[in-house]
C-alpha cells in the first residue's frame, strides 16, 4: 500500500480527507503538522508516495519548504497543494480552496497511477471505519465487527469485537469509547448494509411514542449527527432524507411536550449532547416559545423553524465556526480563509445543498436563507432590517438567544441576555420579539 502524507489544519476535513483517500485510493495517510513535521518524516521515509497540504500553515510557507526539499534530496515524492501558492503553480497541482474530498481523492489518483473508475472496487481497504456513534442505538449489527489495532509503525491488525449476532446496550458501546476509541470498523462489503440498517433503526426508534423525553432527545441528537456528517462527506441521498424526517419530527415533539422549559434546557446542559445538537434544539424550544406568544402563530410556523434549526449549521464543520454570530466575531476568530467564507455563506450554502428535500418548499427555504439576517444568505447581520420574512425575524433572535446562553463567557441569566440583545436588535419587530422572550418560562 503507498503512503501519503497530509497537512490540514481543520480537524473535520482531516478526518474526512483520511477516511477517503484511503478507502478511494487505497493510500496509508499519516498526518503531520508543518512542514518540519513532514520532512523529519521523509528523511526516514523516503519512499512516501505522495504528500498533500494546505498552501501555508500559521504564516510557514509549508507547501514551498517541503517541496524545496524534495527537489535538493532528488526524491519522486508528489506533492499536491490546497489554497495558492504561486511559485509552485506551474510544478505541482495546486488546487483551489474550498477543496473538496472528491476533487482531491481524483487528484491522488492521477498522482499514485490509479485509475478510480476501473479499480474502484480493487483499491478500497478491507475495512471501512464507522464513527462510535452509529452504535448508540442498535441493539445489534448485521454483520460482524472490529477495532484496529497497531502492530507498527504502518502496520494494522483487525480484531472482532462484536459479532452479527451479539446482542448489546448503549453501556457496551460507552465502555469503549471511555477506553479513548472512537471508531469501530466494518468489513467494506457490508458499509451500505450496515448504514442502511442504522438509519431504518433510528427512523424506527424516532417514530415510537413511548420514549421518555430524555431519550427522545438523545437519539434524535445521534440523528441530527449521523445526518450532518452524511449531507458533509456524500451529500444528500434517501436515507440521510429519511432520518432527518424523522428527527425533526422527534425534535418537535419533544420541544412540544416539554414539560417545562427551565427544566429541558437544564438537560440540554448537564448531558453529553454535541454543541452543535444543543443548539439546534434550543434554537427550535425557544422559536416555539416566541410563536407561542404571537397572535398569528400556526402549528405549520414551529416545523418550519425547527426544519430551519435542524439544517441552518448543516454545512459547517466545527463548534468554533457555529458559534459565531457577528462579523467582529468572524474577524478575530483565528479561522482560516476557507473556514471564514464557510461561515459567510453557510446559510446559502445549506439552501442549495437541501435543493432536492422534498420538505423544503420555497416556504422554508426563504427562512433558511435569511437565517443570520440577509436576504441572500452571505454574511452575518447584526441588527437586520425590517424586510426580512416575519419567521425569519423569530429565527434570527431566537439564534442570538442561544449563542449567549451557550457561551459561558457571556451571561448566562434571561435578563441579562436580554438586556444584550436589545441593544444589537434595535428595529420595531425585533424589540417586539424581544418583549415576548421577556415573560416568564412556564
Amino acid at each position: 500500500m503507498s503512503q501519503t502524507i497530509l497537512i490540514e489544519s481543520n480537524e473535520d476535513l482531516k478526518k474526512i480527507f483520511s477516511i477517503n483517500l484511503n478507502t478511494f485510493v487505497g493510500t496509508d495517510v499519516i498526518q503531520r503538522k508543518n512542514a518540519e513535521d513532514a520532512i523529519d518524516l521523509l528523511k526516514i521515509l523516503p519512499q512516501i508516495s505522495l504528500i498533500i497540504t494546505e498552501a501555508r500553515m500559521n504564516g510557514e510557507e509549508t507547501a514551498l519548504k517541503i517541496h524545496q526539499f524534495i527537489k535538493s534530496e532528488g526524491l519522486t515524492t508528489s506533492l499536491i497543494v490546497m489554497g495558492d501558492c504561486k511559485p509552485l503553480a506551474h510544478e505541482v497541482v495546486c488546487l483551489k480552496e474550498p477543496v473538496s474530498w472528491e476533487l482531491l481523492i481524483k487528484q491522488a489518483g492521477h498522482a499514485l497511477g490509479i485509475s478510480l473508475q476501473d479499480n474502484l472496487q480493487k483499491i478500497r481497504p478491507d475495512y471501512i471505519p464507522v464513527g462510535i456513534h452509529y452504535f448508540y442505538d442498535i441493539q445489534k449489527t448485521p454483520c460482524d465487527v472490529y477495532i484496529r489495532i497497531k502492530k507498527g509503525p504502518h502496520e494494522f491488525q483487525f480484531v472482532k469485537r462484536i459479532h452479527s449476532k451479539d446482542i448489546f446496550d448503549k453501556s457496551d458501546i460507552l465502555k469503549y469509547e471511555q477506553q479513548g476509541l472512537k471508531e469501530f470498523y466494518i468489513s467494506k462489503d457490508y458499509v451500505q448494509y450496515f448504514t442502511t440498517f442504522v438509519t431504518n433503526n433510528l427512523v424506527q426508534k424516532l417514530e415510537r411514542e413511548d420514549l421518555s423525553l430524555e431519550e427522545r432527545i438523545l437519539t434524535t441528537a445521534n440523528g441530527h449527527e449521523i445526518v450532518r456528517e452524511n449531507l458533509q462527506i456524500i451529500g444528500l441521498e434517501e436515507s440521510t432524507i429519511d432520518l432527518s424526517h424523522a428527527s425533526i419530527n422527534s425534535m418537535v415533539k419533544s420541544v412540544k411536550n416539554s414539560p417545562q422549559v427551565a427544566q429541558l434546557l437544564k438537560f440540554l446542559f448537564s448531558n453529553k449532547i454535541s454543541y452543535a445538537y444543543q443548539h439546534c434544539h434550543m434554537l427550535a424550544l425557544m422559536c416555539h416559545y416566541i410563536l407561542s406568544k404571537q397572535s398569528w402563530y400556526r402549528p405549520e410556523h414551529l416545523e418550519t423553524l425547527s426544519f430551519v434549526s435542524f439544517f441552518s449549521d448543516a454545512t459547517l464543520k466545527s463548534n468554533t465556526q457555529m458559534k459565531i454570530s457577528s462579523m467582529r466575531e468572524l474577524a478575530e476568530s483565528g479561522l482560516t480563509d476557507e473556514e471564514r467564507r464557510q461561515v459567510l455563506t453557510h446559510a446559502k450554502d445549506a439552501v442549495e445543498i437541501l435543493s432536492t428535500h422534498p420538505e423544503a418548499n420555497e416556504y422554508i427555504k426563504t427562512v433558511l436563507l435569511q437565517s443570520h439576517g440577509k436576504l441572500d444568505g452571505v454574511g452575518l447581520e447584526e441588527n437586520p432590517g425590517e424586510d426580512l420574512h416575519p419567521l425569519s425575524k423569530v429565527f434570527v433572535v431566537a439564534d442570538a438567544f442561544v449563542k449567549v446562553l451557550l457561551n459561558p463567557n457571556l451571561p448566562s441569566s434571561k435578563k441579562d441576555i436580554l438586556e444584550l440583545l436589545s441593544v444589537r436588535f434595535t428595529n420595531p419587530s425585533y424589540q417586539k420579539i424581544l418583549k415576548a422572550l421577556e415573560q416568564k418560562f412556564e
